[in-house]
């Protein structure tokens, strides 16, 4: 599978459950559908369906991205609720994030009980290097 942002080869990272697809060029991640839902859920955050919609603005400035899945283009989305953050979105296969994108949805996210940023850091830091994927 290729990247949808540079068009390189995407490498498989696997952690909790959770398969990622990572850009090492240009550090965007792929999650597949409901991938994103579990993150949340295994950093002790949750992703509600209030937190993601899509983007109605006619021009955004983004240009638009094939889904590395079926090839199609995708939907503009906004994740998050105080400053949303615009992402790519296969409406059939999953979510694109560009570098810096997951780090900026994470800290929106309604917290669980007991969860503290530690939790993520520690969570991502062992899949990536803190320097790749800023929180």
């Amino acid at each position: 599978m290729d990247c949808p942002a540079c068009r390189k080869p995407l490498v498989v990272v696997e952690r909790d459950r959770i398969e990622l697809d990572w850009c090492v060029e240009c550090s965007g991640l792929w999650f597949d559908d409901g991938e994103l839902e579990l993150l949340a859920e295994n950093t002790g955050r949750r992703l509600d369906p209030e937190d993601v919609g899509r983007d109605s603005r006619l021009s955004h400035g983004e240009k638009t991205r094939a889904c590395p899945r079926c090839d199609q283009v995708m939907e503009k989305a906004l994740v998050g609720r105080q400053q949303p953050v615009l992402v790519d979105r296969c409406e059939d296969h999953g979510f694109w994030l560009d570098r810096g994108e997951l780090g900026r949805i994470v800290r929106q996210l309604s917290p669980s009980s007991g969860s503290d940023e530690a939790v993520i850091i520690r969570f991502l830091g062992e899949t990536f290097s803190v320097a790749d994927q800023p929180l």
